[in-house]
């Protein structure tokens, strides 16, 4: 059988760079994957892998990438205004009778009539990057590179899914060199756009945001796996997850002839603070670069080890097999060991 080997890229905000990590010792064990999929931040690091192909080179546009955007700033471009309003909004809903309500009530409904689907966060930074490092005719020459999003239904109902007090969405996953030009990189903001943060994205009509905001029971949003198996039928899977306290479930029907290694990162790595996946400051991304390649370095060199392990002795067998047939080929007496236990 034909190995086909997916990578899977999670989202997790700021945390992404711990994906630059992992591509660093991706390209040290000299692993090119078939195809790739990544949701939110990994859609954005996905994009850059499919456009370049090459890990290696891949590994140092990141690394790069991620320094430049912790010594920008990266939250430099917030509008005050607009996270003031989304926030007045949420209040509303936790708090309907408080007089101060009724003073947000009327504010969020001047400023917004109630449907805001606009973020806090300039969305150029982001662009300027997938600008610089990839381009349509790349992106359609590249990897096979699906990413995950979610239809929106406003700001303040997309936050409370994030924030899992909502029933959430349901995840649609396209596959990004299909697209029509003007969607691609739409598509690819789409899915990287965190409620609260990043405008919502409109494309034939309909406005999408990050995908994480579907399946957050059983991680199919955040982590899309699902593409690489059922469009793509790749028989291994490399997941990277950006929480330890993943639900992605590797035991799912979906995967039952398919070999998967998981990088989780050491517990403690990222503060279980939600606003942890907005830290862009050199000290986090530099640490959580680092942590990326040190657990996937590890985890990567025990797997393979278990895999060399299982087919020497899947080898040995073989070639044990093969000695005893031409032996009995030659009509030489090969005495039952069973039997003679017996």
């Amino acid at each position: 059988m034909d190995i086909k080997l997916g990578v899977v890229l999670s989202g997790g905000g700021a945390k992404g760079a711990y994906e630059a990590g992992f591509l660093k010792a991706l390209s040290e064990f000299n692993i090119q994957p078939d195809a790739i999929s990544g949701t939110s931040i990994g859609a954005l690091n996905g994009a850059i892998y499919s456009s370049n192909k090459n890990t290696k080179d891949v590994a140092l546009a990141l690394e790069k990438i991620w320094k430049d955007l912790a010594n920008t700033k990266a939250l430099s471009f917030i509008d005050k205004k607009k996270t003031f309003m989304t926030f007045v909004e949420i209040l509303t809903i936790f708090s309907p009778t408080a007089p101060v309500s009724r003073l947000a009530r009327g504010i969020s409904y001047l400023a917004s009539k109630g449907n805001n689907k606009s973020g806090a966060l300039k969305i150029e930074p982001i662009n300027n990057i997938l600008g610089n490092y990839t381009s349509i005719e790349k992106l359609r020459m590249g990897l096979p590179f699906y990413v995950g999003l979610t239809e929106s239904s406003g700001n303040v109902i997309d936050a409370l899914r994030l924030f899992e007090l909502e029933n959430n969405g349901l995840t649609e996953y396209r596959k990004i060199k299909d697209l029509k030009d003007e969607d691609i990189y739409t598509t690819i903001l789409a899915s990287a756009a965190l409620p609260i943060f990043f405008d919502a994205q409109k494309i034939d009509g309909v406005e999408y945001r990050d995908g994480c905001l579907g399946s957050l029971n059983n991680e199919w949003g955040n982590t899309p796996a699902k593409p690489l198996i059922e469009k793509e039928s790749c028989t291994h899977l490399i997941v990277c997850h950006l929480n330890e306290g993943s639900f992605f479930d590797r035991n799912d029907p979906i995967f039952d002839n398919t070999q998967i290694i998981e990088i989780r990162p050491t517990q403690d790595t990222f503060s279980k603070f939600w606003f942890s996946t907005l830290r862009f400051s050199v000290d986090k991304i530099d640490l959580w670069m680092n942590q990326g390649y040190e657990d996937s370095k590890r985890i990567l060199s025990e797997s393979f080890k278990a895999l060399s392990t299982k087919n020497q002795r899947i080898n040995s067998e073989i070639k044990s097999d093969i000695s005893i047939e031409r032996l009995k080929n030659q009509n030489f007496f090969i005495p039952d060991i069973k039997q003679r236990v017996l």
